[in-house]
């Protein structure tokens, strides 16, 4: 039974029938059973299931009603699909796919290449762009290493339609490499799930799991479970098909979702941080016999986020730290070797008086220099705080404070061993300011994405 668009009857929808982007819901705390709620034998040993997100039974896909055409295609340990079984749902069985981020394919990807030799990469490289060493290889450890690019990044290549429906960006094997080393033993010791080959017996590229038998989606945090995103529904042949975004109830103030563009020309897309410093356009720019026209002024931002529950800490959220920071486990330690980045705190604040305190440890490189300060959820994380006109911050050496990448003296140098303290006053809000902050916060149901803030 397939309707217009090809797709399988599966319940898909919204209460009010549409396909749309959602935020899950966070089911209780669901402890998993395993055992199949469709063939009722045990689970646990399964490479291929998914759990229910109503009665927690952890099912076989091969029993899984709606993806008996393409039940083959999905790939070992991959339980990243919001599911409710044929028991839970009168046989209207539910099964739509998440959003994944970089770590989670990459992760899928070792998974598979580690426990199915026949989806390993075989055969000539055409294009040449994953030469090199290769795996499978092992060093003692009885681990199963794979070469970064040669395995890893061909492997997500030749299945590049199974994760997303979005092309490749002319750095994609770079974001799959700093996956790999962000969420590596190295920099989380704790939990990391993959183990340098590189660090351990220097081979360099070389990479396996740490834990082979752990699936990609146990790592989780429960912060990150309530930002799972219910993002692509499925074709009968398994191809993703993307859900249109969900349409909030009227209009926001100040904020649309797209560039404006003017008839028989094409906007150009405003960078982030960049705004004109005149309000009006010239005589005659845009305008009949020079007439004086006023120019919108619009600004690249990202949405708002809530705080999450608990103290305050350095976030390693992707919307919160650039890749190339490594958060120490006590999440108050944060360093890195690649340039200015910024990272930045779990929470935020609105109005009041806020202060917080930070001890300077020795660089990790002799000419090792820091900002300190303060920055807006859409502060650039691939550039230093006070780069853009979202944050504020001061230099160790020379001494400089720094706003929109504009620099002027300020204070004395500092250094290891000094504690630097960063105050920040924030006037309260009138009732207009406090409505279009509520505007700008990301709303759970909304795909997360960048938007033009325009003038108050």
């Amino acid at each position: 039974d397939a309707n217009d668009s090809g797709t399988m009857h599966v319940d898909n929808s919204s209460e009010n029938g549409e396909d749309v982007v959602m935020k899950d819901k966070l089911l209780p705390k669901m402890k998993q059973v395993s055992k199949c709620s469709y063939c009722e034998n045990n689970s646990g040993e399964s490479l291929k299931t998914v759990p229910c997100l109503e009665c927690g039974s952890r099912c076989h896909i091969d029993c899984i009603n709606c993806t008996a055409k393409f039940k083959h295609k999905i790939l070992l340990g991959d339980d990243f699909f919001h599911f409710k079984c044929h028991k839970c749902t009168d046989g209207n069985e539910r099964f739509r796919r998440y959003h994944l981020s970089w770590v989670d394919v990459v992760h899928i990807t070792l998974f598979n290449l580690t426990h199915n030799p026949a989806a390993r990469p075989s055969g000539a490289d055409p294009s040449n762009q994953f030469g090199g060493e290769h795996g499978p290889q092992e060093y003692g450890d009885s681990r199963v290493y794979f070469h970064y690019k040669a395995d890893v990044a061909r492997f997500i290549d030749q299945h590049w339609a199974y994760f997303w429906t979005k092309a490749r960006g002319e750095t994609w094997i770079n974001s799959a490499s700093s996956a790999l080393s962000t969420n590596s033993t190295e920099n989380v010791p704790e939990d990391g799930r993959f183990e340098s080959g590189k660090a351990k017996y220097n081979k360099n590229g070389m990479w396996a799991l740490t834990d082979d038998l752990r699936f990609p989606s146990s790592y989780d945090s429960l912060q990150q479970q309530k930002t799972r995103t219910i993002m692509y529904t499925f074709a009968e042949d398994g191809s993703l098909i993307e859900l249109r975004t969900q349409a909030t109830n009227g209009r926001r103030k100040r904020r649309t979702d797209a560039t404006p563009k003017t008839a028989g020309s094409r906007a150009k897309k405003p960078r982030a941080g960049a705004h004109s410093g005149n309000d009006y356009a010239s005589p005659g720019a845009g305008s009949k016999r020079g007439a004086r026209a006023r120019r919108a002024w619009s600004i690249g931002m990202w949405p708002d986020i809530d705080n999450p529950q608990g103290p305050a800490h350095m976030s390693r959220e992707e919307t919160h730290a650039a890749a190339q920071y490594v958060i120490e486990s006590d999440r108050l330690t944060v360093w890195n070797d690649k340039g200015y980045r910024m990272a930045k705190a779990s929470h935020g604040v609105e109005t009041g008086a806020w202060y917080f305190e930070a001890q300077i440890l020795p660089g990790v490189r002799p000419e090792a220099n820091l900002r300190i300060g303060w920055s807006q959820i859409s502060g650039e994380l691939q550039a230093p705080c006070g780069y853009d006109v979202f944050s504020y911050s001061m230099r160790a050496s020379p001494c400089t404070r720094f706003h929109a990448a504009i620099g002027s003296h300020y204070g004395v140098e500092f250094g290891p061993g000094d504690t630097i303290g960063v105050l920040m006053y924030l006037p309260e809000l009138d009732n207009d300011e406090r409505q279009d902050l509520a505007d700008r916060k990301w709303r759970p149901g909304e795909r997360y994405r960048q938007f033009t803030y325009s003038r108050p």
